[in-house]
């Protein structure tokens, strides 16, 4: 037994067909399928079901992946904690961030990257938040900028800062004048929401209440902020967007952001990553610089 083969019933895993998981470990299908089998023969156990599309583990198959994936989270955290005390800012770290926060938060934290003083290589990618917890768990990626609580069992998170959730709300809408405005007051309003991947939707929905049926004939759930935006421009109604967001408004339509009365709601936003996690220091300097 060694950790390839365990790669390689991990590869099975996520993509439940031969192929398929030999192209992503750049391998032969036949030079996977052998390895597989080999475990097999000497484990004395069936760890797969072949000839089922898509592919299957057996019973006792499903307790040697769990395994496998705890053997190999362990091989990852000494390679790790190898880095970073040989190293220290040093080696590559691929980072997600959602997609509500990456238009505030990349373009500044790419500029703060290039002129710092490390040795680093990030990897950024754009990732919903469960998609981005999954993929920590399965180590395809190391940390991510989230704005949720995360499980503390699993995760240990960082807080960089904290973002008003403000209304966007089209001046077509009769509600009260003022400098702020209620939650209750939004009930009877059109409202435009993200679609059911991205956090900032159940933010948003609960901060609404939503005690009324959405009226009218249509209902769209957006992919970002600025569809959202368009949307209130283009059909009434209103939305809510992280006050990060206002800064790319036009003149125009900044006169159509409305703030909440006190307390203000607002989200949390964290680095997360796995809680044994041992890179410290490449922790700390990620989130001095999007703090900063």
């Amino acid at each position: 037994m060694n950790f390839q083969q365990l790669e390689y019933i991990a590869a099975l895993d996520r993509h439940r067909n031969f192929l398929a998981a030999a192209n992503a470990c750049f391998v032969s299908q036949p030079t996977l399928s052998a390895m597989v089998k080999k475990l097999e023969e000497e484990l004395n156990i069936t760890i797969v079901k072949r000839g089922v599309q898509p592919l299957e583990f057996t019973p006792a198959g499903e307790q040697i992946l769990e395994q496998a994936k705890r053997i190999l989270s362990e091989q990852k955290v000494m390679r790790e904690l190898a880095k970073e005390i040989a190293d220290g800012l040093s080696g590559e770290i691929r980072l997600s961030v959602i997609p509500s926060l990456a238009a505030t938060i990349v373009p500044s934290f790419i500029k703060k990257l290039e002129t710092a003083q490390h040795a680093l290589q990030v990897q950024i990618s754009e990732m919903p938040t469960e998609l981005a917890l999954q993929a920590i768990l399965s180590g395809t990626i190391d940390v991510a900028i989230l704005a949720t609580q995360s499980d503390s069992a699993l995760f240990k998170s960082f807080p960089l800062f904290e973002e008003e959730i403000v209304a966007y709300v089209s001046p077509n809408e009769k509600l009260p004048k003022g400098k702020y405005i209620q939650p209750e007051q939004l009930d009877n309003t059109k409202q435009w929401f993200l679609s059911e991947e991205h956090c900032f939707r159940e933010q948003a929905l609960e901060l609404c209440s939503r005690k009324f049926p959405q009226s009218g004939k249509s209902a769209y759930s957006a992919g970002s902020i600025l569809s959202l935006v368009q949307l209130v421009d283009c059909n009434g109604g209103l939305t809510l967007i992280p006050a990060g967001a206002v800064s790319f408004l036009t003149s125009s339509q900044k006169l159509n952001v409305r703030e909440f009365a006190p307390p203000t709601p607002k989200r949390l936003v964290q680095l997360t990553a796995l809680a044994e996690y041992p890179r410290t220091k490449v922790l700390s300097f990620l989130s001095e610089l999007i703090s900063r």
